[in-house]
C-alpha cells in the first residue's frame, strides 16, 4: 500500500462519546436534566443520516454537513418534545461536532503511518469541521478531503472516484479505513483495499472476510501493514 483514505467520524475521532459528553454538559449547564442526553443524540445522529441519505439519493437538494448537523438536531429536539432546550445550547451542541475527540490512539499512530504512507482523511465533514477537529487534535495528514466538494456525502461512489482522481491515485495500492462496513464495502466496489478498524461504541463487522485487513485500533493496523 501507498496511500491509507481514512474515514474520519467515529473512525479517527469518537463521535458518539464526544456528542453524549457534550450534550449532558450543555443540558447540565442550562439547568435541565442531563438524563435525556443519551436519548437526544441518538435521534440527532438517526435524523442526520437520514438527511445525508436524501441528500445523496436527490431526494433533497444540497445542503452542507453543518447545516444538516443543525436541521437534524432541530428535528431530533422537536421529535423528543425538548422544545425548551435554549437556543444558545441548540448552537453550542450543533458547534461540538467541529469538536470531537480524537481517539486516544489517532494522534500518534497517525503520525507513525504517515511516516510509511500517504495519509489522506475522506469525510462527509465539512472542511471547516476538519480543519478544527484535525487542528484540535493534532491529528496528521498530507491531505484532508471533504465530500462537500462533490456536493453529495459517502457511500456515493461519487466521493470515492472523485478522491482517487483527484489525487491521481492508484486503486491498486490505495486502502480505505474504516469503523464502517458501508464506507468500506463502498469503496471496496472502486477497487481500492479495505481495513475494517473496529471502535467502541461503533457498529462490528458482521461480514469479517469482506475486508482485506481486520483492526482492533489503529496500533494494530500500524503493525499489520508494517510490519
Amino acid at each position: 500500500m501507498s496511500t491509507l483514505l481514512f474515514d474520519v467520524l467515529g473512525t479517527v475521532v469518537d463521535l458518539q462519546g464526544s456528542l453524549h459528553a457534550a450534550t449532558r454538559s450543555a443540558l447540565s449547564a442550562h439547568g435541565m436534566d442531563s438524563e435525556p442526553a443519551d436519548a437526544l443524540v441518538e435521534a440527532w445522529l438517526t435524523q442526520l443520516n437520514a438527511l445525508m441519505t436524501d441528500v445523496r439519493t436527490k431526494r433533497a437538494a444540497w445542503k452542507s454537513h453543518d447545516a444538516l448537523t443543525r436541521d437534524a438536531l432541530h428535528r431530533a429536539v422537536r421529535a423528543l418534545g425538548m422544545e425548551d432546550l435554549p437556543h444558545q445550547a441548540r448552537q453550542d451542541l450543533a458547534a461540538a461536532t467541529h469538536r470531537l475527540r480524537p481517539w486516544p490512539d489517532s494522534p500518534r499512530m497517525l503520525g507513525r503511518l504517515a511516516d510509511s504512507f500517504t495519509v489522506v482523511a475522506l469525510s462527509n465533514s465539512s472542511f471547516s469541521g476538519l480543519a478544527r477537529l484535525s487542528a484540535a487534535g493534532g491529528l496528521r495528514w498530507h491531505c484532508v478531503l471533504s465530500s462537500e466538494v462533490v456536493r453529495t456525502y459517502k457511500p456515493d461512489p461519487a466521493v470515492y472516484r472523485w478522491a482517487l482522481d483527484t489525487l491521481g491515485l492508484n486503486r491498486r495500492t490505495t486502502m480505505m479505513v474504516a469503523a464502517h462496513e458501508w464506507d468500506l464495502l463502498a469503496a471496496a466496489e472502486q477497487g481500492v483495499a479495505t481495513a475494517f478498524l473496529a471502535r467502541p461504541g461503533e457498529a462490528q463487522s458482521s461480514s469479517p472476510g469482506n475486508f482485506d485487513v481486520q483492526a482492533h485500533d489503529l496500533s494494530d493496523l500500524a503493525d499489520q501493514l508494517m510490519g
